[in-house]
């Protein structure tokens, strides 16, 4: 499949999907919204595609919407499309069965910081910036952004950063748990792909229901989990990989899964 605003490559189970705009700093317009879903849904239904990782090309990863894009739209009609747009992306993210790295190669801003907190786990460069100023220009948090925020900062931390529209560096993201880890830039794709690698030789089936249990736990109770977690550990043990774990946990060797 051809794109015009994304780059996307399969290799070795792992799938690249670069946002590629770098003249606007990846932001967001109506063609990378589209383009992006594209990539999603070709991503969800290869089996051949075990991991998922998300990047910017050049200096940024992504610089939120296209004000160029808002800017343009004279009605509220054209307006709400636009927040449609995004809220696809950022549900198809959200929803994607498989795990999705974000590789934050520079600033992330706007909408882009939902992109980022779409995604199961992010990995940034040193040098990557991360800003949720919606304030800044006079707007509110979309995208889901004020939905992810408050869910890995809390609600104070969230509620100054929204409110005032600061940037955090990298490693401040990291002390919150917005990034999971940071590396030098020229480490960036190196450690992306160890990780990515890493998942894509696991349990492929109990990968997807740890993230499945993980994303249910947000709003059940905890005997509704509990049954969640025996209905998925049940499909899990019926798994070929199951006996081929244990079997190699037993006899300290590397297991081969499928």
């Amino acid at each position: 499949m051809t794109y015009q605003t994304i780059t996307y490559e399969l290799k070795e189970h792992v799938a690249w999907l670069t946002l590629n705009r770098p003249k606007s700093f990846n932001a967001i317009n109506l063609e990378l919204a589209q383009d992006f879903t594209g990539a999603l849904r070709q991503a969800e239904q290869d089996d051949n595609v075990r991991v998922l990782v998300v990047t910017g090309s050049e200096k940024a990863f992504c610089a939120g919407g296209d004000l160029s894009w808002l800017m343009a739209s004279d009605d509220n009609l054209k307006k709400r499309q636009i927040l449609d747009n995004a809220a696809t992306v950022i549900t198809m993210l959200d929803r994607l069965s498989k795990p999705v790295i974000a590789a934050v190669n520079g600033a992330v801003a706007g909408a882009g910081t939902a992109v980022a907190m779409a995604c199961d786990m992010v990995l940034a460069a040193e040098n990557a910036k991360f800003a949720p100023n919606f304030v800044n220009i006079a707007a509110v948090p979309d995208s889901g952004a004020s939905w992810f925020l408050p869910r890995y900062t809390g609600y104070h931390k969230a509620a100054e950063l929204m409110l005032t529209g600061r940037m955090l560096d990298a490693g401040e993201c990291c002390e919150l748990g917005i990034f999971n880890r940071v590396v030098a830039a020229e480490d960036l794709h190196r450690e992306t792909l160890k990780l990515a690698r890493k998942l894509a030789a696991g349990p492929q089936r109990a990968i997807r229901y740890i993230k499945q249990m993980l994303k249910l736990s947000d709003q059940n109770t905890l005997a509704a989990q509990l049954e969640a977690e025996a209905s998925m550990q049940l499909m899990a043990w019926s798994d070929d990989d199951f006996p081929e774990g244990v079997n190699a946990f037993l006899q300290k060797r590397k297991p081969n899964f499928k």
